[in-house]
């Protein structure tokens, strides 16, 4: 078969629609360097959107180090290129899943790490698509969509899960999960934070550590302490601003400024000294349209006892004493 011919056969497997015969001669063909750069080569030229060139070549060198070795790319080649480039390695990945019997040794766990700074988005081999924040690290096993889909997840991440009442639809940090059958929800947990959090947007989920079992409804969150394993479950009145952060904006309900600046860190990939302890227990509310970080903190600055001073990549906090007895006096 010629390459063209290579590339429709690639896309009828994945369309489930190809033969025993046609299997076996992809699995010989997705060896060829040539037939593989020509694939993707005509996958991003009909792509439209780019992506963050870091996940892609974690992305690609995760398939390439677990398939077979073979020859470099020259990857500065590829610097601008289309976000459906994960959805063609994901959905490869899930293609190879289906050989797992005969193939054993194919494949291990994928994972997508997010540098700060950065987000990313992808479809799962279920169809399921996931937008994942700054600092974030989503990982899924081998055995994904066969009895369960299973994601493990360090950060932020946003879920539009593909209906499939056979294969539960579970995401877990810790001892910390969520069980979902179809439906979309906003999950933080970041293992560095004392809390976690779910906030669901449509459908039905179950919320669950060793402990507590909590359902929610659409507009409604759960906050988990880690160090209590306590959950506490409140409305919310739009369930949409907590996945604000996939359109680059940041929502805070009622957070501290410890929390906030662990946000600001990840998400403008710099570094936030506090030089005054007491400014982390201030709490703000409201949300922070596209604009620089510097932008951020004048607003900051203005709205609060905060004082602030950049050097390069690191920004130095501290608290304004004459601003912060005016603040404590409209706060009482």
């Amino acid at each position: 078969m010629e390459k063209l011919n290579n590339i429709q056969l690639l896309e009828r497997f994945f369309d489930g629609a190809a033969t025993k015969q046609e299997v076996q001669h992809l699995l010989d063909q997705v060896k060829n360097t040539e037939f593989e750069k020509a694939w993707m080569k005509d996958q991003w030229e009909s792509s439209k959107e780019k992506m963050n060139p870091v996940v892609q070549k974690q992305i690609f060198e995760s398939i390439k180090q677990r398939i077979e070795p073979r020859q470099s790319f020259n990857w500065k080649q590829w610097i601008a290129v289309a976000a459906s480039i994960v959805v063609i390695c994901t959905t490869c990945l899930s293609g190879y899943l289906l050989f797992k019997d005969s193939h054993n040794n194919l494949l291990g766990d994928m994972k997508v790490a997010v540098e700060k700074g950065q987000k990313a988005a992808l479809t799962l081999p279920d169809g399921s698509k996931v937008w994942i924040n700054s600092g974030s690290i989503i990982t899924y096993g081998s055995r994904y969509n066969q009895k369960e889909r299973i994601i493990n997840l360090d950060g932020e991440a946003y879920f539009e899960v593909a209906k499939n009442k056979n294969a539960p639809f579970i995401v877990q940090s810790h001892s910390f999960s969520v069980r979902a059958l179809g439906t979309a929800f906003d999950v933080k947990a970041y293992s560095e934070e004392k809390t976690f959090s779910t906030v669901l947007v449509h459908g039905k989920v179950e919320v669950s550590d060793e402990l507590n079992k909590i359902d929610l409804t659409p507009n409604q969150k759960v906050i988990y302490n880690r160090t209590t394993q306590s959950m506490q479950k409140t409305d919310v009145d739009d369930s949409n601003t907590y996945a604000a952060w996939r359109n680059n904006q940041l929502t805070f309900d009622s957070e501290t400024f410890k929390n906030i600046a662990l946000a600001l860190e990840r998400s403008y990939n710099v570094k936030l000294i506090f030089q005054s302890e007491s400014l982390k227990n201030y709490h703000y509310s409201g949300l922070l349209d596209n604009t620089s970080l510097e932008s951020i903190l004048q607003l900051f600055a203005m709205t609060s006892p905060l004082s602030y001073k950049m050097q390069g990549s690191t920004i130095y906090l501290s608290e304004n004493k004459k601003m912060a007895n005016v603040y404590k006096n409209v706060m009482k």
